[in-house]
């Protein structure tokens, strides 16, 4: 169920004609079995000692500002290209879209409004991702994450922001746009809530339902 929140504004914009932008990981896409499997790998093939759990717990920052949390930092390169080889190449398949992603994909689509996803995973792995999922984005800009995806949003005219994480709503204030937050991640909603998030949904299954068609 929906909080209530100051949520008119958010919904007006699902309503409206704007181009309507996501977040990706575990707002569009459950992304945690495939993260932990790519991890693994890195533990396996570079002799890394990460964390996977605490790792998959806090997705939302950039892999590579993550990674560096168990990885000393000459050794980065070579866990980020293992861990995105991993992921694209057999974690894909480990790939779910969450409740309501596929919905609103098709009732963006059904009104003739671009789906912008704008998403801290690089372009490449985030467009294989979708692919894997049946999510089909108008455009898809990667490797920004908080107030970085803000110039993104913006450019694309993305009327609402909707996403998981405390980094997504910051995203969508600073681009001055509403925020919608679903807590299919790691955050409650009370605490999307005081990240900024004007609307908490549970998925995206009833925001897809304002959108139309």
């Amino acid at each position: 169920m929906a909080l209530p929140t100051h949520s008119t504004t958010a919904q007006a914009a699902l309503r409206g004609t704007g181009a309507i932008g996501a977040d990706l990981d575990l707002t569009l896409i459950d992304t945690r079995a495939a993260t932990a499997y790519a991890l693994r790998a890195v533990n396996d093939r570079c002799g890394e000692d990460i964390d996977v759990e605490a790792f998959v717990a806090r997705l939302g920052p950039p892999i590579r500002q993550e990674l560096a949390r168990w990885v000393p930092a000459d050794r980065i390169p070579r866990a980020v290209e293992v861990f995105r080889e991993c992921f694209v190449e057999e974690g894909i398949d480990y790939l779910e879209p969450l409740p309501g992603a596929l919905d609103m994909v098709a009732a963006v689509a059904a009104r003739g409004r671009r789906f912008v996803v704008v998403t801290s995973r690089v372009p490449r792995v985030a467009q294989a991702a979708l692919t894997t999922c049946g999510i089909e984005a108008s455009a898809v800009v990667g490797g920004v994450t908080g107030v970085d995806k803000a110039p993104a949003i913006s450019s694309h005219q993305v009327a609402v922001y909707l996403g998981d994480h405390e980094l997504d709503m910051e995203a969508a204030r600073h681009a001055g746009v509403p925020g919608i937050g679903v807590t299919t991640g790691s955050h409650t909603a009370e605490e999307l809530l005081r990240a900024g998030a004007a609307w908490v949904v549970d998925d995206l299954t009833e925001a897809a339902k304002l959108v139309g068609p």
